[in-house]
């Protein structure tokens, strides 16, 4: 998987932003039982996320792998859909980037919860 990235803007934590995800196989859970793994965002745009799991995905290039991340930036749970569009061994966690594709509702309320976000860690200061 290759993947040029031309976002605008993309918001690093100092810390990594704990989430959970479900596994999707061609839009449908990936289990029954809806197994939540975690992960920890290491950066985010409103088009997409850099994140770490230990759980090791894996690729399928007949099924068409999409991950939807729970999290919260500020205060709302954000649900997210993002299908994996780069993979990367990182010491005993894996590195995924996922690109959110036709989800302007997720979109907005990304921009929205890192600015106020943002507005709190300035403040601190």
């Amino acid at each position: 998987m290759t993947f040029k990235r031309t976002e605008g803007f993309r918001f690093s934590f100092g810390e990594p932003i704990p989430a959970k995800y479900i596994i999707l196989v061609d839009g449908k859970p990936e289990d029954q039982k809806l197994t939540k793994y975690s992960c920890e965002i290491l950066d985010i745009s409103p088009h997409g996320m850099k994140m770490f799991s230990f759980h090791d995905i894996g690729e399928n290039s007949s099924e068409l792998l999409q991950l939807e991340v729970q999290f919260i930036l500020d205060e709302i749970l954000i649900k997210a859909i993002g299908e994996i569009v780069w993979k990367k061994d990182f010491g005993s966690k894996i590195q995924y980037g996922l690109i959110f594709v036709g989800q302007p509702q997720v979109e907005e309320l990304i921009i929205s919860e890192l600015k106020l976000r943002r507005k709190k860690e300035v403040g601190h200061r």
